[in-house]
């Protein structure tokens, strides 16, 4: 960091405020953007300038800075040679520009240029960084503010089915502290946010509103390619908890009781029947989506993660001495894997005042979610779970990403960032089902 950033953040501090009161005076009908648009975006904005100071102050380097150091080079080249600059950008399968490479090299930040997740966040890094001029916290706001639209369109589109419960879920979508942390710096955990946000607010538009069905579909197919660069094994969960979304929300429209008993169990089996042939389909399309290439990356992540738990801070947990990456092994494994993910670090694994904070933030939502277990209605689950569609959205994407990212992880370090996109819809769960449960017996 140095005077320019000092200079240029409050100037596009106020960039950003100008805009976002615009957006918020064009829909100024709508009381969820007089209420939470701004609000939510000094938030976004709070967790975005400790995020940079943290990685700046604290760690001294890491990841995001080190995205920096690679995008730096590439605004040099924007001016001296735009063919390069825009065949780099623009093309997935394009190597990092030879005539960058020196001055990456000098920042020891080649291991970032060699792989496709990496790349394309240095891509997506080098075209906002037009825009910031060369300047990392200007970037990191910009990040956060890009990403913040894609929250808030998730967020937009649950209340519409749920308008009671409007404050709640601005919690779950615009508050949780680790969301707004991990969620706005440069890298690659932003971007899999305002993705994964973008698509579930994408479909929902198309298959089930109905809306600019055809742009839509661009859009989602847009998005979906993005999320299969960086993390794509997280489309293997995201589209069939979408299509059986969908499936459950049209069974719901069906009139009569009786038709809906007959004909919805036709609809849920047609819903999995779709999503079994998509995962098949993408497997076989894709050799890197392959079970055994996925079970390789797993064991893979398990090591360096380990690795890294072990050597950067204390932060490893284990899940056993013989992990196994099987249908039977990670069904095992699963209910310890479920448990770390969304309640992890434990008060005893806390080792430094990072996950200090993660840790209270897992306390409370253990709090959360042991207060809607013990609910004295909680016979009603059953029900619940199987004729909400956002519910049957969120409890599939919960549970097997918990399950892949506690297995994956190994550190708590990797843990919190990579599982900041479930966090909105494990609290949104935890939301509705408390919602439906306190209803009275003639409202259930």
């Amino acid at each position: 960091m140095d005077v320019f950033d000092l200079l240029l953040t409050p100037l596009y501090l106020a960039i950003f405020y100008f805009i976002a009161f615009r957006i918020v005076g064009k829909n100024a009908a709508d009381p969820l953007y007089r209420n939470y648009y701004i609000k939510g975006l000094h938030y976004k904005f709070t967790g975005a300038i400790l995020f940079a100071f943290i990685y700046l102050f604290y760690y001294k380097g890491g990841d995001s800075i080190n995205f920096f150091f690679c995008v730096r080079p590439l605004f040099s080249l924007f001016f001296k040679d735009p063919g390069a600059f825009w065949g780099f950008v623009l093309s997935p399968n394009s190597s990092y520009p030879y005539e960058c490479l020196y001055e990456a090299s000098q920042q020891g930040v080649i291991y970032l240029l060699h792989g496709t997740a990496t790349l394309s966040t240095i891509r997506i890094a080098a075209l906002f960084n037009i825009f910031c001029f060369n300047s990392y916290l200007p970037l990191t706001l910009f990040f956060a503010f890009v990403s913040y639209q894609f929250s808030w369109a998730a967020y937009k589109i649950i209340v519409s089915a749920y308008p009671m419960l409007h404050k709640q879920l601005s919690y779950a979508f615009l508050m949780i502290p680790s969301v707004l942390f991990w969620g706005s710096g440069v890298g690659k955990d932003s971007i899999m946010l305002g993705s994964i946000m973008f698509f579930f607010f994408i479909f929902y538009q198309t298959f089930i509103l109905k809306k600019r069905v055809l742009l839509n579909l661009f859009m989602l197919l847009l998005t979906g390619y993005l999320i299969s660069l960086i993390r794509g094994f997280i489309l293997f969960t995201l589209i069939p908890c979408a299509i059986l979304m969908t499936v459950t929300y049209y069974r719901n429209v069906i009139n009569s009781s009786l038709l809906r008993f007959i004909v919805g169990p036709l609809f849920i089996i047609g819903g999995v029947g779709i999503s079994v042939f998509f995962i098949r389909s993408l497997g076989s399309a894709v050799d890197s989506y392959s079970i055994d290439s996925l079970q390789q990356k797993a064991e893979g992540f398990q090591s360096w993660h380990t690795y890294l738990g072990e050597t950067q801070g204390g932060s490893a947990y284990s899940l056993g001495s013989n992990v196994e990456y099987t249908p039977t092994g990670i069904l095992k494994q699963a209910p310890l894997a479920i448990l770390i993910t969304l309640f992890g670090p434990f008060p005893w694994q806390i080792h430094n005042v990072v996950m200090l904070f993660s840790g209270i933030e897992s306390l409370f939502f253990l709090f959360i979610s042991l207060r809607v277990f013990f609910n004295k209605r909680i016979y009603n689950l059953f029900g619940i779970l199987s004729r909400d569609h956002i519910i049957v959205f969120c409890v599939p994407l919960v549970i097997i990403l918990s399950i892949a990212i506690g297995m994956t992880s190994f550190n708590y370090g990797a843990l919190v960032r990579y599982k900041i996109p479930i966090s909105p819809f494990f609290a949104s769960m935890l939301i509705i089902i408390n919602h439906h449960l306190n209803k009275s017996p003639q409202a259930q």
